[in-house]
């Protein structure tokens, strides 16, 4: 039994751009410092849209599950997936400047059977590969958020929650740091250390590139409020028109959400890029009516994010 010091947890961030909630939950879990020493009222899961199966080209899959409407979570990416092919997945660097880009990066770089095996050592090491699936402890507060990760190992699949800002800092006793395999601590250990995966699993890594999504999910709704930056409109390349993508989103008929696939995302994929968050949208046909877009690059194992919205 490892003794933790009593300290308040600080409540991860809402923040929602370009799955920034992500970076804020392992940050809030980094700055929660301890184990929270009271108890609280328990609480059920995070709840939201239906989680898919673990999908067959993944092993590992890190993600965020809270309890906000689906349109708040739109843009949230994995904290890092490993594909069945050898592949790591994992938000690139955000350049400091307004207005962003229009797509949030994603970096890519290969990984050995080595280090996918470490990586699944370490989830062992932790006793997250039990068949337990639960490691909030209990006391997730309402709305609060927690880690999912979703991974494939030993020829199982594995769906396993937990509360990132369950950590154990203990100063100087390093040794009192590791908390008990098969504990909400050690699921939190576990989390925080995804924050430098390519750190921790250096020489088992090749070199980042830009990753290149095969499919995007894309709201298109009004132009975005430029705030006195002029913004030079952006040409829609592909059909259908933007005025007739995707499906109108419940209860807002306003905006359409649908996906882009194939050749069609190929094309697309340089226009979006060279794009900011600021920029508006134009048809060749049409270039008096402008439209706004919110895009987010598909990784491996997402889900159909439109789904959510448009209903049935």
């Amino acid at each position: 039994m490892h003794p933790f010091r009593r300290c308040q947890a600080f409540p991860p961030s809402r923040a929602r751009h370009r799955g920034s909630a992500l970076g804020a939950l392992v940050l809030a879990a980094a700055l929660a410092g301890c184990a929270p020493g009271g108890a609280s009222t328990p609480s059920p899961g995070p709840s939201g849209p239906p989680s898919p199966p673990v999908a067959a080209d993944i092993v590992f899959r890190a993600t965020v599950v809270q309890a906000l409407p689906p349109i708040e979570q739109f843009e949230w990416l994995p904290l890092a997936v490993v594909t069945a092919d050898g592949r790591l997945l994992t938000p690139g660097p955000m350049v400091a400047r307004y207005p962003g880009p229009l797509v949030a990066p994603i970096e890519e770089r290969t990984i050995t059977p080595a280090g996918v095996e470490l990586l699944l050592g370490a989830l062992r090491e932790a006793g997250l590969l039990t068949g337990q699936s639960d490691f909030t402890g209990g006391t997730l507060r309402p709305g609060q958020a927690a880690g999912r990760l979703e991974v494939v190992a030993d020829g199982r699949r594995y769906e396993i929650i937990g509360d990132p800002s369950r950590v154990v800092r203990c100063g100087d006793e390093p040794a009192r740091c590791i908390p008990a395999p098969g504990t909400p601590e050690a699921f939190a250990h576990f989390w925080l250390r995804l924050a430098d995966l390519p750190g921790w699993l250096a020489s088992e890594l090749g070199p980042a590139r830009p990753y290149a999504p095969t499919a995007y999910a894309i709201l298109v709704g009004p132009p975005p409020e430029e705030g006195g930056l002029v913004q030079a409109p952006a040409r829609w390349p592909i059909e259908p028109t933007l005025a007739e993508f995707g499906r109108p989103l419940s209860g807002d008929p306003t905006r359409r959400c649908g996906l882009v696939t194939g050749t069609a995302a190929t094309t697309l994929r340089p226009v979006l890029e060279a794009a900011n968050e600021l920029t508006p949208w134009v048809e060749a046909a049409d270039p008096a009516t402008r439209f706004g877009l919110t895009v987010r690059p598909l990784l491996p194992g997402d889900a159909d994010p439109c789904l959510a919205l448009v209903g049935p």
